[in-house]
């Protein structure tokens, strides 16, 4: 009986003990675990016997002809094989959708498929091809580690090199590396190659540790929404070290105030949340933050913030004398904080 369903990457070793699906298409929006889940499929798909791999990586102008081929040669040797399909860009176009179909209809017993895939968007996750990869093998998710989730995700990889650090040296490996799961994985590698197994000190994880988190302007939002008060000044101060551009940190609250004012003030008047959306010129992935902004932010108290932008504006540019535009920056975040519901 063939082998299908979606699994999380974090949960494939186990799955794989228990046998091998025909085919596997492993989403990688976590490129690291994506990558460490193609490793594991193909280490698996050795021991079981399958001594071959070809892989066809497709770019601009791939011949989808090739696919079909590759699919139906048999191994010079008689052999069982891997055919690694690799989609950096997550569209095969028309013809490579119908390619995909006519993959995931004809699986043979002396081949096993891996299609290896970004992060798909919700329209390529409907589409015909992809749901008859899912239908004929296995789907592999390999997605973002949360920041709430990543404390544990660096303990048990920790755990698995066997050491284990205290719940401060956790929280501080999380903080460094923020954003950059790869970056947090090197810096676990790097603690088993300087430290034996066991506990390790807390001044021991510091001193080997880099601050090496990645911030961006979005997480400034998320941080004030959350009414995180001390999560919203290292990303401002994390933004500031790596000379990310104040006008667009500064252009780009100004538009999100906007449309909190705009839909706010239109649900005010008894319009509806979608027609207030529209009206706002807010689409997209925008909606779900505005939405979430309105819900939680007076709108008074958003109309009060949009003016002191202005403010936050001419600093930015060096028109405000003295005042430094990240303390007068940080200091509105903090009171849209205090704001907030």
């Amino acid at each position: 009986m063939a082998i299908t369903g979606s699994i999380d990457s974090e949960r494939l070793a186990k799955a794989l003990e228990r046998g091998l699906a025909g085919l596997y298409v492993v989403v990688g929006a976590e490129p690291l675990l994506g990558f460490e889940a193609c490793d594991r499929i193909l280490a698996a798909a050795r021991r079981q016997g399958f001594a071959e791999r070809e892989v066809l990586t497709v770019e601009q102008g791939f011949d989808w002809s090739r696919l079909a081929l590759a699919a139906s040669t048999d191994s010079l040797f008689g052999d069982r094989r891997v055919l690694e399909l690799r989609i950096p860009s997550g569209k095969p176009g028309v013809e490579g959708a119908r390619a995909l179909e006519g993959l995931a209809a004809h699986l043979g017993d002396s081949t096993l498929v891996l299609v290896n895939l970004p992060g798909l968007e919700a329209a390529i996750a409907r589409s015909k091809w992809f749901t008859a990869l899912a239908a004929a093998g296995m789907v592999v998710k390999a997605e973002p580690v949360t920041r709430e989730r990543l404390p544990a995700w660096i303990q048990e990889r920790l755990a698995a090199q066997g050491q284990q650090v205290s719940p401060d040296s956790l929280l501080l490996l999380a903080e460094r590396t923020e954003g950059n799961l790869l970056a947090a994985f090197q810096e676990i590698q790097k603690l088993a190659l300087l430290h034996p197994a066991g506990s390790l000190p807390d001044a021991a994880v510091r001193e080997a540790v880099m601050d090496v988190a990645r911030f961006n302007i979005d997480d400034l939002a998320e941080a004030l929404l959350a009414r995180d008060a001390l999560r919203f000044e290292r990303t401002l101060r994390g933004l500031q070290e790596g000379a990310e551009a104040l006008p667009l940190i500064v252009w780009s609250l100004a538009e999100s105030l906007r449309g909190v004012v705009r839909v706010g003030s239109a649900l005010a008047q008894g319009r509806p949340l979608a027609q207030a959306m529209r009206d706002a010129r807010v689409w997209g992935a925008r909606q779900g933050q505005i939405e979430r902004h309105v819900r939680r932010l007076p709108l008074a108290a958003a109309q009060r913030a949009l003016q002191e932008v202005a403010l936050l504006d001419r600093a930015s540019k060096g028109m405000a004398g003295d005042a430094d535009p990240w303390d007068i920056l940080l200091g509105l975040g903090l009171r849209l904080m205090q704001a907030c519901a």
